[in-house]
């Protein structure tokens, strides 16, 4: 008897909650007990990914290396024409299926940018244990539970029934954490103005614009991302690049994704979280062109 596509979702779904809620009991209860939260909302945020991939195909779990007949068997609902069955499965890696769904989400889906840190810290925490402040596991559980909750969402299933008793300690979190980061950003962007108060004291306003229009015109070196697009700096208020890079559509839209933020005036730089706060966020770069009737989508960049 094979496994229904709606069963290997909602085992995955139910398991992702047991992990999560797991998790944030580890991190109300005195004393905080920071290996198990951080651990244990890793493996919630994982389990959840692979539930939505199992909700749209379960052979969207299949593993990026080559997977077996049997794997495709089993994931495709014909589980009795194997020997080992669901025993013998091989899924994606972690990190693969939150890649994988990230993407699913769409690209005006920006995941948390501590995710990939909590990932890394449970593998930590599994080898030598955690070590780090308060604070920092805070803003990880925070990253798994937004996370979290933008897969519920796309599942079309409600966050309070998910987290159930935990769900108002869950929002909290979340805000405690995003207050942490304003708190650090806001200081960010007086440095900047700072510098750059200093930096212009003794010019005249001629020479201020001079040096204004010289510096806006050089995108900021980053060579890691490919493309830059001018974007006003939230310190000085001149122009300074947004860098990044694009993403197709599923309508021909070809999709700016910034991941990094860089002024020359006032030397503000914002990476992941920080261009949310500052509102730097994906745009569309060809919304002005006529969409090609023949376009069909890539599907070779998923």
């Amino acid at each position: 008897m094979g496994m229904s596509h709606e069963s290997i979702h909602e085992h995955l779904l139910v398991s992702a909650q047991k992990w999560a809620c797991t998790a944030v009991d580890a991190y109300l209860e005195e004393p905080i007990d920071q290996d198990f939260a951080v651990h244990h909302m890793a493996v919630a945020v994982e389990h959840a990914s692979k539930a939505y991939l199992a909700s749209i195909a379960p052979v969207l779990l299949a593993s990026e290396k080559q997977p077996s007949v049997d794997d495709l068997l089993v994931l495709s609902g014909n589980e009795d024409k194997t020997k080992k069955g669901r025993a013998g499965l091989k899924t994606i890696g972690g990190e693969g299926a939150i890649l994988r769904a990230a993407q699913l989400l769409g690209p005006e889906h920006k995941a948390p940018a501590k995710l990939k840190e909590l990932r890394e810290s449970r593998n930590g925490i599994t080898h030598m244990g955690w070590g780090q402040p308060v604070t920092e596991c805070r803003a990880l559980l925070a990253a798994g539970i937004e996370h979290i909750n933008a897969l519920l969402n796309a599942l079309s299933t409600e966050p309070d029934g998910f987290w159930g008793p935990h769900f108002e300690a869950c929002t909290a979190l979340v805000a405690q954490a995003m207050t942490e980061m304003e708190i650090r950003y806001q200081a960010k962007l007086r440095q900047a103005r700072e510098h750059f108060a200093e930096t212009t004291r003794r010019l005249s306003e001629v020479e201020i614009a001079d040096l204004v229009s010289s510096l806006s015109a050089l995108p900021t070196a980053t060579p890691w991302w490919p493309l830059s697009v001018p974007t006003e700096c939230p310190a000085c208020g001149h122009t300074g690049f947004a860098s990044g890079r694009d993403r197709s559509g599923d309508y021909g839209e070809i999709w700016f994704l910034p991941r990094h933020f860089g002024c020359r005036l006032c030397g503000l730089t914002l990476t992941r979280w920080e261009l949310d706060l500052a509102g730097i966020g994906g745009q569309i770069l060809n919304e002005d062109e006529e969409p090609d009737p023949d376009w069909e989508p890539d599907f070779e960049t998923y």
